[in-house]
């Protein structure tokens, strides 16, 4: 299982609602193209959110690489470049985290 991570820090509450709003947007279009769902979380408790975290879980590398490269399409192009008009307070990261086995 793989497990990716996008880390998104808008700048103001405006910036917050236009994340959220891409997000949903993603994922209508995850959703007619049959890639993984994501879930969105936020801090509930300490700083004032500031950041938006988007993760994917998918059961191997090849289903995320495969998503990955059908990401070459206008529709994401346009998600992206929403992304990168956004004022934010640093710039977004990604993560992939995979399982420990611990048997």
């Amino acid at each position: 299982m793989y497990c990716n991570r996008w880390h998104f820090y808008p700048k103001t509450y405006a910036e917050w609602d236009k994340v959220v709003a891409i997000a949903g947007e993603y994922e209508k279009l995850a959703a007619a193209k049959g890639w993984a769902k994501g879930t969105f979380w936020s801090q509930m408790a300490g700083q004032t959110p500031s950041e938006i975290i988007g993760e994917w879980n998918y059961p191997d590398l090849a289903a995320l690489q495969q998503e990955f490269a059908e990401y070459e399409c206008p529709e994401m192009e346009e998600v992206f470049g929403r992304l990168d008009e956004l004022e934010v307070t640093r710039p977004s990261y990604t993560e992939l985290l995979e399982i420990v086995p611990l048997d």
